[in-house]
């Protein structure tokens, strides 16, 4: 694995001496991205099996606490407003947005 890893700092070392005075950040990236097939093809495949079903013993598993959502403070002008511009169930009146065309 060092030796794939030290093939690719080759190849990109290389690209940056080409790039040598130039703003190359992103240069190199898409080089990497263009020829990552290249970069890998000596990287041996590994398959990871994963347990989903284990079984623990002593500590049962205990849900996260859910934490209150905090709500925001309003003055009392800003309630007082709010008010206003709504109707008894809370939603704004049929028409506040709309727009006059006959002027």
């Amino acid at each position: 694995s060092s030796a794939i890893k030290q093939s690719i700092l080759d190849k990109l070392m290389v690209e940056v001496e080409a790039n040598l005075g130039t703003a190359m950040t992103y240069t190199l990236f898409e080089y990497a991205k263009d020829n990552k097939e290249v970069f890998m093809e000596n990287q041996p495949v590994n398959t990871v099996t994963s347990v989903s079903n284990s079984v623990s013993i002593g500590t049962p598993e205990v849900p996260p606490s859910k934490k209150k959502e905090k709500k925001e403070q309003l003055s009392k002008t800003q309630k007082r407003k709010l008010a206003d511009k709504t109707d008894n169930k809370g939603e704004l009146p049929r028409g506040w947005n709309w727009v006059d065309v006959i002027k």
